[in-house]
């Protein structure tokens, strides 16, 4: 029984460890496979992100460049609106100008009369 039993722990020891090596292996495979599948799935991930974060970098240079072209168009609307106001305040100044002279003009020649009242109508008089 002495070599009996010696050959089979030998043989339980090789098939041990080659019960052992083929688990080993088809674990390998299996996680492997589930390895590779969550390293591409993250790799994804991580592009999907940098592109998230370019997408807003060149969102945020667009907003910046079109905040300074409103503050550019609204300073050349304000410069348009100033200059309009100054020529149409300049034309009825000169307007008023030359209405003031010809009216100098043409009273001149007549004796004064006495300032209209303010609201439009006649003073009232009082009677006896």
């Amino acid at each position: 029984m002495d070599i009996q039993g010696a050959l089979f722990l030998v043989v339980l020891s090789i098939g041990l460890s080659g019960s052992s090596a083929g688990t080993w292996a088809a674990c390998r495979w299996w996680y492997g496979r589930k390895l590779l599948a969550a390293s591409q799935r993250l790799h994804k991930s991580d592009k999907g992100r940098l592109f998230s974060q370019q997408q807003a970098q060149q969102a945020c240079r667009q907003v910046e460049q079109l905040k300074g072209e409103l503050a550019t168009q609204r300073q050349a609307a304000l410069d348009s609106d100033t200059e309009r106001q100054l020529a149409t305040a300049m034309a009825m100044a000169s307007e008023a100008v030359r209405l003031h002279v010809e009216c100098d003009d043409a009273c001149a020649d007549s004796e004064p009369t006495a300032p209209p009242n303010p609201h439009g109508f006649a003073d009232t008089q009082v009677m006896p």
